[in-house]
């Protein structure tokens, strides 16, 4: 057929464009599925402090340590601050530059450090730039090449994926429902030959795999073209207020914790500008990120500005939007989700491989084939 010739040729050559890439991102992402996770197993004594019988100390004085420790150049704009008890604060100062090309440029600095609430004792000063975590976010999110460059070449690719994905299905769908045909379609035949077991891996795994995929590529999207943000109000502080609260970081947060008495944790994040709000995320579970509540407040006098719906109260769209991080690696349900977040990637990862060898012998055959066709002619010239 006409049409299926066109979508094999269009899915060949669009693969073998962006094969190298998707294999990338299938590699980084089903790693990166559970990095949280790993990192709490390797680094404990960073993620966990020993529960003592005091209050903790107030939030104001722990910020106020983190910076010391990092010194006036490295601002912190950001900590996360746990309700549960054993659990260290960790306070991050980031800073990127959109147009520079390359990871080590775009990331100017960046650095995690780990505080003991108890105690207000430094624990741990990471470089995130350069740890392990770090880099392999920055190879699935840009391949190492900045967000300028880096960022426009993967999401081309994922258009192409997506592309790949739905021309795949076209070319495993069955032309005649038989009970031998859809045992073909469904199944791998391990004991096959080699090409035929690769061929099957491609087809099978990737027709098995084809829904998640799809909706891992979907959301990695939605985060590229900046949908999955639910839309606030813009709100300013009032830079006319010459009476600061000495405390101010304690008292946002003590009315972020009695807004939101049962978050497992809070994401606390300073303005960068004199007009900019402090912002207090408050989230519901330890397991995803996308049950939380949202509020702003003035950061001169600590009143709220604005305070968004829970997750629950949202219409539909908000929610998808704030479920598409955790749509994305598969969070969203818990262990099974991020399992089958992780064979999917893998099996992204392995669809180029596959696809190349199967191309590779199709060259060997049609090479073979026209050998084998100028020997004919030769000897067909000889005899006449």
């Amino acid at each position: 057929m006409k049409i299926r010739r066109t979508v094999r040729i269009a899915h060949l050559w669009l693969g073998l464009t962006t094969g190298l890439v998707v294999f990338i991102l299938g590699i980084t992402g089903c790693l990166y599925v559970f990095a949280d996770d790993i990192k709490e197993q390797l680094y404990k004594e960073r993620y966990f402090v020993a529960e003592k019988n005091q209050p903790k100390q107030a939030f104001g004085r722990l910020l106020q340590t983190a910076q010391q420790s990092l010194g006036s150049q490295y601002k912190i704009t950001r900590a996360k601050i746990y309700n549960l008890p054993g659990r260290a604060y960790e306070f991050r100062a980031l800073k990127m530059d959109p147009k520079a090309f390359g990871h080590w440029n775009y990331y100017v600095y960046y650095y995690r450090v780990y505080v003991n609430p108890y105690t207000a004792k430094i624990i741990y000063t990471e470089d995130a730039k350069n740890s392990f975590i770090g880099i392999l976010l920055s190879l699935h999110m840009n391949l190492l090449m900045g967000k300028a460059v880096g960022h426009m070449v993967v999401r081309c690719s994922v258009i192409g994926f997506v592309i790949l994905l739905i021309s795949g299905l076209v070319l495993w769908w069955p032309k005649h429902w038989t009970k031998k045909q859809i045992r073909i379609s469904f199944t791998i035949k391990w004991e096959a030959k080699f090409r035929r077991i690769n061929y099957d891996l491609h087809n099978v795994s990737g027709f098995y795999a084809f829904l998640f995929l799809l909706v891992i590529a979907l959301t990695g999207l939605m985060m590229s073209f900046e949908l999955s943000t639910v839309k606030t109000p813009e709100v300013a502080s009032d830079t006319t207020n010459t009476r600061t609260l000495a405390n101010i970081p304690d008292y946002i947060l003590g009315k972020a914790k009695k807004a939101n008495p049962s978050a497992v944790f809070y994401y606390y994040n300073i303005p960068a500008k004199p007009e900019g709000t402090v912002t207090v995320s408050a989230y519901a579970s330890d397991d995803n990120f996308y049950d939380r509540q949202v509020t702003k407040f003035d950061q001169f006098s600590g009143e709220a500005l604005y305070q968004g719906k829970s997750f629950r109260q949202s219409p539909a769209l908000n929610q998808v939007q704030y479920m598409n991080f955790d749509l994305h690696t598969g969070a969203a349900f818990s262990w099974p989700g991020k399992i089958f977040a992780f064979l999917a990637s893998l099996i992204a990862a392995s669809l180029p491989i596959t696809g190349v060898i199967m191309w590779l012998y199709k060259k060997k055959s049609k090479k073979k084939e026209q050998s084998n066709n100028q020997h004919t002619i030769s000897e067909k010239s000889v005899l006449s």
